[in-house]
């Protein structure tokens, strides 16, 4: 049987605070919505109410104890316009896509009756691909959505040791050979209950590799909180995507 979500005092005072911050600034300066230009949603979100509707919603949005994960959390499947905005996030610099992404997949995280992790965590990039890029787009999704529930985002507990070749036309064997060790926890966790946050899942093999790494130090839940799931048919296309600079 679920529980209600338990949450500490002071990350439900952290979360009130952000909304209560996100509402006042929604009123100065309203958001507009990235894909038509109309006025936002008030959060702010930068999506109008139609847009929104439109996204292809993924059928299972939170799966509990699926995967090896404790609940999955993935709100759309990656098709348009989720694609372009992922996209245009990871190499075109547009951070503000991180801001929607990440606020709407913490909301709905919420609609799960499980109680919240204590952090929340990315999927790290290889050092020479974040000095290409300059960010990496699951910190930057990361964030804002441990923003939205008031927890402590945890950046730096999670390294990736090898920069692994792309994933394209590689067997589901051939892409789990491919991740492993690339991932390491440099020491024990001071918690146990995590959200492993990604961008975009296609077999899982990155986020399994990295959240084995989560529980060799220590970490005995873990959540997934992705934002898109690929389809079967547009994986090599997305691992493309993903192995771009």
């Amino acid at each position: 049987m679920f529980q209600a979500p338990q949450t500490t005092p002071e990350a439900r005072r952290k979360s009130a605070m952000a909304r209560a911050r996100a509402a006042l600034g929604s009123m100065l300066v309203p958001p507009s919505c990235l894909l038509c230009g109309a006025r936002g949603l008030p959060g702010p979100i930068d999506l109008c109410a139609g847009c929104l509707a439109d996204l292809p919603g993924h059928p299972a949005p939170l799966q509990v104890a699926a995967g090896g994960y404790q609940l999955i959390c993935c709100p759309w499947l990656y098709a348009f316009p989720v694609d372009e905005l992922v996209r245009g996030l990871k190499f075109h610099g547009e951070r503000s896509h991180a801001r929607v992404l990440g606020a709407l997949l913490a909301r709905t995280r919420l609609g799960s009756a499980i109680p919240l992790p204590q952090r929340v965590v990315p999927v790290p990039l290889h050092a020479r691909r974040l000095a290409e890029r300059g960010y990496n787009q699951a910190a930057e999704l990361a964030r804002f959505a441990a923003r939205e529930v008031g927890l402590r985002c945890e950046s730096r507990c999670l390294q990736r040791l090898r920069d692994t070749r792309a994933q394209s036309h590689l067997g589901a064997a051939a892409r789990a050979a491919n991740l492993r060790q690339a991932f390491r926890a440099p020491a024990l966790l001071s918690f146990t209950s995590v959200a492993l946050v990604d961008d975009v899942m296609t077999t899982g093999s990155t986020a399994a590799a990295a959240a084995a790494a989560l529980r060799a130090a220590g970490a005995t839940r873990v959540e997934l909180w992705v934002v898109a799931q690929v389809q079967r048919h547009q994986a090599a296309r997305a691992d493309d995507d993903r192995a771009a600079p």
